[in-house]
């Protein structure tokens, strides 16, 4: 019994492996929208979750002169992509193009500087 069950596993796994597997399918556009919907709300999730490190510096400005910067605590409040488009891209695959991208942050920021004149 053993015996007729290796064979005809052998049997079996000789018949598959000449055949070239593959996968069709087929997407419709209720499905590339669907997709682009997803895809939207995982990079707005990611922009959200962006943190900036404190930032602070000096630079001269030739009509302020010396003027010292920082930026500290900054969190993205809210992001936002209003209009986005996904086409096919025949032999290449999928594009995806965003407009009108925009992040709001909060945070603190200073600046201080002397005039020279």
């Amino acid at each position: 019994m053993l015996l007729w069950c290796c064979l005809s596993l052998l049997a079996f796994s000789q018949l598959t492996s000449s055949a070239s597997p593959g996968v069709k399918v087929k997407l419709t556009d209720k499905g590339i929208e669907y997709g682009r919907q997803l895809g939207i709300a995982s990079i707005q999730k990611k922009l959200r979750s962006i943190t900036i490190p404190d930032i602070s510096g000096t630079e001269r400005v030739s009509v302020i002169g010396k003027v010292q910067y920082s930026l500290s605590n900054m969190q993205t409040v809210a992001a936002g992509l209003p209009s986005s488009t996904v086409d096919l891209v025949p032999g290449t695959g999928v594009r995806l193009s965003i407009g009108n991208a925009f992040i709001n942050m909060k945070g603190n920021w200073r600046v201080k500087y002397r005039r020279i004149l």
